[in-house]
């Protein structure tokens, strides 16, 4: 295997390292990840093991490790990927994070790339393996590594919008999708897991079983994702004020709508969009 190696023989909570992967790599001890990792496929075959589930390795595949999850692999001869590594610690500072954690929780951690998705995720990567290189003695490349993360973030937020809506919802229970569909309606004037329950004629109890059961998250966390969605996505790309973007999302005030962002992402929205 040749490797491009920026990473420490044991990399630190606080600390992001980046590889370049070529050829055999006949990793097979499998190992509980104590930071989360990205890998983009480039070229590559072989397999992927994660949590006892094996993922065949792809072209323009982008896979992705959380903390507390085992994998190994082993990799085919023609293949080339960008591999980050990054500290737990770190990747908890991330207002991204709770993408990441949903995609966990609710989707394949592989995702199949259409050509342009890797074009740009490919010139992240890039990104990352330069900063990783010429900032290490700065901690300004923490911030910059924060804002790349979000940025890859929102690029797999509408890949895995697709993924629920063609893959995921599928098949679930009816109520569960329509759940979903008065959510993506609704979210903005109700945000209590009762008005649904009503609606679904269902009791907000039957809900979140169902909830967990179809999506591996309660009813309320569902709410609270597509509210997180839609707020980063202003706060990002808006030029509206967090004044606006709180009536915008339906909070009566700015501390209600901050005091829920803080909660979700660990920054305020005036950090976030900073």
């Amino acid at each position: 295997m040749d490797e491009t190696n920026l990473t420490p023989a044991k990399l630190a909570d606080d600390a992001v390292a980046y590889k370049q992967i070529r050829g055999t790599d006949n990793y097979n001890k499998t190992t509980k990840c104590t930071y989360f990792l990205v890998v983009l496929f480039i070229k590559g075959s072989g397999i992927h093991y994660i949590d006892d589930r094996e993922f065949p390795i792809a072209n323009n595949q982008l896979h992705f490790l959380f903390p507390g999850q085992h994998h190994h692999w082993v990799t085919g001869p023609e293949t080339v990927a960008h591999k980050i590594v990054v500290g737990q610690k770190i990747f908890e500072t991330f207002s991204s994070s709770d993408e990441f954690s949903f995609m966990r929780h609710n989707l394949n951690p592989i995702f199949k790339l259409s050509e342009t998705m890797f074009t740009h995720v490919d010139a992240e990567m890039e990104g990352i393996k330069r900063d990783v290189t010429f900032l290490n003695n700065d901690d300004s490349w923490k911030r910059i590594l924060q804002l790349r993360m979000d940025i890859l973030a929102s690029m797999m937020r509408r890949e895995a919008e697709s993924y629920i809506k063609d893959n995921l919802l599928p098949r679930t229970n009816a109520i569960t999708k329509k759940f979903w569909d008065l959510i993506n309606e609704n979210y903005i004037e109700h945000k209590s897991i009762s008005w649904y329950a009503d609606k679904l004629a269902v009791t907000p109890n039957y809900l979140n079983i169902l909830c967990k059961k179809h999506m591996n998250m309660t009813a309320t966390d569902m709410i609270h994702y597509k509210i997180m969605q839609e707020a980063k996505k202003q706060l990002r790309f808006s030029e509206d004020s967090i004044k606006t973007i709180t009536f915008n999302l339906g909070f009566d005030n700015m501390a209600a709508f901050s005091s829920f962002f803080k909660k979700k992402s660990n920054f305020s929205p005036k950090e976030y969009r900073a």
